[in-house]
């Protein structure tokens, strides 16, 4: 039962999130990044609990360089 309260949480909290930043007209860019850096760490999350190894470490550096490299 809690780890539905959470995936609840972390949704609720990624919707606030993407309306804060429309709000104060982020680029999409920005708002990409933090979607796609909090999807990587709901799926590093729901690993531990499946037991299964997942690292997104590169995939998050990979990510930041190409970013940055705009």
């Amino acid at each position: 039962m809690i780890m539905v309260w959470i995936i609840l949480f972390i949704t609720v909290a990624l919707a606030l999130s993407i309306f804060v930043m429309v709000k104060q007209k982020r680029s999409v860019k920005e708002i990409g990044l933090v979607v796609t850096i909090v999807s990587l760490g709901f799926a590093d999350w729901i690993s531990i609990f499946l037991e299964r190894k997942f690292n997104p470490n590169q995939l998050i550096v990979n990510l930041i360089d190409w970013v940055v490299s705009f």
